[in-house]
């Protein structure tokens, strides 16, 4: 057995300066403290008191093809369709309304105007347009009931795996934090 009793140096040796801080910089508890209001909006959020709202906003402009009710434009320029297509119509009027600054009634008269011409180039005198004065306007669940068929849709309950994850950050933020990221919220994310 043979033992080498000098130093061997294989390349150049450089040392570093380290300084060890514990704790989590700025940074990260930036991303902490948004990540907390994201999920505290996800927790309290209640898809059905959405769909309540939205099925209570005004219908500004309805489609029929052949007497049956096709599409809706509401009184925020929402589209919705089924069984017609505007060939990418709506997408081009997002765009438009993006880029100079076009909301509210003034949007959904635009668009209104634009599927109507698309509509009836495409589908010619098959399609009648209504659109509504205000104050005389059916309700989009009114006439989302007529075209879907009146189903409401159903929500599944937020999954085991996403409650595990809220739990853990929930856990992780009280350490940085001293608080309940999700006090108030009433949502029983803990015991489940």
């Amino acid at each position: 057995m043979t033992t080498i009793s000098s130093p061997v140096t294989i390349g150049q040796q450089n040392r570093v300066q380290t300084e060890f801080k514990s704790g989590l910089d700025d940074f990260t508890k930036d991303l902490m403290v948004r990540q907390k209001e994201w999920l505290a909006k996800e927790l309290a959020h209640n898809p059905y008191e959405q769909v309540a709202a939205q099925n209570a906003q005004e219908v500004h402009t309805a489609f029929r093809m052949n007497g049956k009710l096709v599409g809706t434009i509401d009184e925020n320029g929402g589209f919705t369709a089924t069984g017609i297509s505007d060939g990418g119509a709506s997408q081009a009027a997002v765009a438009y309304a993006e880029k100079t600054g076009l909301k509210g009634a003034a949007y959904a008269d635009y668009l209104s105007q634009k599927l109507s011409q698309v509509f009836k180039e495409r589908y010619g005198a098959s399609v009648e347009v209504v659109t509504y004065e205000t104050g005389d306007r059916p309700t989009v669940g009114e006439m989302h009931s007529e075209m879907f068929g009146g189903v409401l849709p159903q929500f599944e309950a937020m999954s085991s795996d996403r409650m595990a994850y809220i739990r853990h950050f929930a856990q992780s933020y009280a350490q940085v934090f001293g608080e309940d990221p999700f006090a108030g919220l009433g949502t029983p994310y803990d015991d489940q």
